[in-house]
């Protein structure tokens, strides 16, 4: 196992982008380790020298075997963790499923619970799902708080409810949402649990058989440095084996190579999968689960917690507007604080070597920007953070840049 106290040093050389700039923007992409690399070009050679035998060899298996070392840091067993594109398809397959369908035949059972902090792409999924389904969504609004108190959503539960569809932690203030007191009241009322986790699993302790959630999403691209094309699907074993998505695939087959015209769902994770898998995705992702296992999530919860604790401090220091929970245990990976001219403050910064995202705030919030260190930053960065955004204010720098948001992060 590794040391965060004793091998940082060691750690940091593993990833190449932290030689170059102060990388505080894990949230958003987490820094690629150096045998990524090694990964990459283990897929190249398996194509080059083997050709179509690499699916036998390799590319078969590939997408289990991640789902797998996925599973070990969710507190899942083998075999019940998909890999999927993207998390937005992850939700398209869990609502495609022939329970939900069967739900819409119970009329009252027509309702999917979701809150204003759930990622927009989510939000666009369930509701044009709800849309063509004929269902109704219940939106709940924080009103500008980081966070929506788990009684409120709790309040919103009850025999229409068809499904709650909303976040372990909160994309934009990084807020920890009380999913297994969530999952106990869904399963009272005899609803679902559909639980966007993306920024939970590498960054705070993760285990899905105690939330007792039904289904779990997350990815590699963030907390876990796998970079994109890594999402997977928790689905709870017993409703594993009966589900059947309408979004589905060849993978999903039973005996895929028979290309059989009929389907006939397989057993275990690839029930949940539709057709071929981004290959060279998941061989990106080997190394970053490698890294993360060796560490172990206590350790990095542990350090993750003293640096948002000092980006707090700091913020706090110079008056900015705090959008994340100052309390630990409700408290993610990021920190997200609102200061004036914040998206031409954040372009100011990159050009100085340090990034950081932006965020745009809704109504009357202030623009934020998020800061997401890792296991593998240290104070020294935090430091220098602040030191170039007093310094930015100073020169008038950040006039330079425009106030409207034109790209990503």
């Amino acid at each position: 196992m590794l040391d965060l106290n004793r091998d940082l040093e060691s750690i940091r050389k593993e990833f190449p982008i932290l030689e170059r700039c102060v990388y505080l923007i894990s949230n958003s992409l987490g820094a690629v380790p150096r045998k990524a690399e090694d990964h990459l070009n283990r897929f190249y050679r398996l194509w080059a020298e083997d050709g179509v035998s690499a699916w036998e060899k390799e590319w078969w298996d590939l997408s289990r075997n991640t789902g797998n070392h996925v599973a070990s840091l969710l507190g899942a067993k083998k075999d019940e963790v998909t890999m999927l594109p993207n998390a937005t398809l992850c939700h398209w397959v869990v609502l495609s499923t022939e329970f939900c369908a069967a739900r819409k035949r119970d009329e009252k059972r027509n309702t999917i619970v979701i809150t204003d902090h759930d990622f927009p792409s989510i939000l666009y999924a369930v509701s044009k799902t709800a849309e063509f389904m004929g269902w109704n969504v219940e939106l709940i609004k924080s009103h500008g708080q980081p966070g929506i108190d788990a009684e409120t959503i709790l309040g919103k539960m009850d025999e229409q409810t068809l499904c709650v569809a909303t976040s372990h932690v909160y994309f934009k203030s990084t807020y920890i949402q009380d999913v297994q007191r969530i999952a106990a009241r869904a399963r009272e009322v005899g609803a679902m649990t559909l639980i966007d986790g993306y920024h939970a699993p590498g960054t705070i302790p993760v285990n899905v058989k105690q939330l007792d959630v039904d289904f779990y999403v997350g990815g590699c691209l963030k907390w876990l440095c796998g970079g994109p094309g890594n999402a997977f699907l928790y689905v709870r074993p017993e409703l594993a084996r009966t589900l059947q998505p309408s979004l589905t695939g060849w993978f999903a087959h039973k005996i895929p190579f028979l290309f059989a015209q009929d389907m006939e769902y397989t057993q275990g994770s690839y029930r949940f999968m539709a057709g071929t898998p981004p290959i060279p995705c998941l061989y990106t992702a080997q190394a970053g689960l490698e890294i993360i296992k060796q560490i172990g999530i206590a350790g990095i919860r542990e350090r993750s917690l003293v640096l948002t604790e000092l980006i707090l401090d700091k913020a706090k220091e110079r008056d900015f507007h705090l959008y994340t929970p100052e309390d630990g245990n409700l408290r993610g990976g990021a920190v997200s604080f609102g200061l004036p001219h914040a998206f031409s403050v954040k372009q100011a910064l990159e050009q100085r070597g340090i990034k950081v995202d932006f965020r745009k705030g809704e109504g009357k919030e202030p623009d934020i920007i998020r800061v997401g260190p890792h296991f593998y930053s240290i104070e020294d960065e935090i430091d220098i953070l602040f030191q170039e955004i007093e310094a930015v204010y100073a020169s008038g720098e950040y006039k330079k840049f425009p106030d409207k948001i034109n790209h990503v992060t």
